[in-house]
C-alpha cells in the first residue's frame, strides 16, 4: 500500500490530506474513499464558517426532503452503490431493487426530456433537476427519512447542506433554498479524474444499478494513471484562483500522468 499525505488551504484554513491505494495499477474506485473523506472535510469547513457566521445548518437525521432530488452519481460511484446492494442479505437487496425498479419506470413515465449537463447544459440539467423532484420520488436508500447508507452516500450528497427552514426544501426551485456554497466541488473534481477524456460522466442515482459491475484488470491496464488522476487533479488546483482554495502544499505529479506506485513519499 501506499500512503500520500498533503495539505490543502481554504480560506486561510489548512486542511490535511492523505491517500492510501495500492501500488502500481489502480483501478478509480480504489480512491472514492478517500474522495469521501475530502467532501466531509470541506463540508465540516464550511458548515463552520456558516455557524461563524451566525447562521444554522437546518439538515438532520429525519428530514429527507433533499432525499427526493435527483442526485447524480459518477460511474465509479454507481459501482460502488452496486457493490453495496449486492452485498445485502437476500430479502432487503429484494426491497432496494424493487424500490430502484419503481423509481426508474416512475422517471420513464414522466417522459422528462433531456437531462442536460451540470457543467455543459446548465438550464436543461436545473430544469431536468426540478421536474424529477416535483414527482417526489423518493432515494431508494431513503427509509424513515433518513438515509440508509449514509456512511456510502454520494458525493454530491456530502456537499448539500441548507440554512433555510425544512418546509423551504419541500419547495424546490421557487428560490426559497438556501444552500451552503461550497469552495470546492470534490463531485466534479472526482468525476472528471476519473475519465479518460477529462469529462465529466454522470447518471442519476437511480439507474446506478443498471451500470454494470466494475471494469476488470485487462480494462483498468491502459488507465494506469486511473488513481493518480485524482491526486494530480489536486496538484492543478495550486495557484487557480476559480477555486476558491490556496495552496495545494504537496508536489505536482510527473507530467502526462502518474501510475501510483511513482507517488511513494509524498
Amino acid at each position: 500500500m501506499i500512503t500520500g499525505r498533503g495539505q490543502l488551504k481554504i480560506g486561510g484554513v489548512a486542511m490535511e490530506l492523505s491517500f492510501t491505494v495500492t501500488a502500481g495499477l489502480c483501478p478509480p474506485q480504489a480512491l472514492l474513499v478517500d474522495a469521501q473523506r475530502l467532501a466531509d472535510g470541506i463540508t465540516d469547513h464550511a458548515a463552520a464558517k456558516v455557524e461563524q457566521a451566525d447562521h444554522r445548518i437546518s439538515c438532520q437525521k429525519g428530514c429527507g426532503a433533499c432525499c427526493r432530488q435527483m442526485v447524480p452519481v459518477t460511474p465509479v460511484e454507481a459501482r460502488h452503490l452496486t457493490a453495496l446492494v449486492e452485498a445485502m442479505p437476500p430479502e432487503r437487496q429484494a426491497v432496494v431493487r424493487a424500490r430502484f425498479k419503481a423509481a426508474r419506470e416512475t422517471l420513464n413515465a414522466a417522459q422528462l426530456g433531456d437531462p442536460g449537463h451540470p457543467e455543459e447544459d446548465k438550464p436543461a440539467y436545473r430544469a431536468y433537476g426540478v421536474g424529477y423532484f416535483h414527482m417526489r420520488v423518493p432515494c431508494p436508500f431513503l427509509e424513515e427519512e433518513s438515509c440508509s447508507i449514509h456512511a456510502d452516500r454520494p458525493l454530491v450528497c456530502r456537499e448539500y447542506l441548507v440554512t433555510s427552514p425544512p418546509a423551504a426544501c419541500a419547495a424546490l426551485g421557487t428560490g426559497q433554498v438556501r444552500q451552503v456554497v461550497m469552495p470546492l466541488h470534490v463531485w466534479a473534481l472526482f468525476g472528471r479524474s476519473m475519465a479518460g477524456d477529462g469529462g465529466l460522466d454522470w447518471m442519476p442515482l437511480i439507474h446506478s444499478l443498471d451500470y454494470g459491475p466494475a471494469p476488470g484488470p485487462a480494462v483498468c491496464a491502459h488507465r494506469s494513471a486511473a488513481g493518480g488522476g485524482f491526486v494530480e487533479s489536486l496538484a492543478a488546483l495550486v495557484g487557480n484562483p476559480g477555486t476558491g482554495c490556496g495552496r495545494l502544499a504537496i508536489p505536482p505529479p510527473p507530467r502526462g500522468g502518474i501510475t501510483l506506485d511513482q507517488t511513494r513519499g509524498w
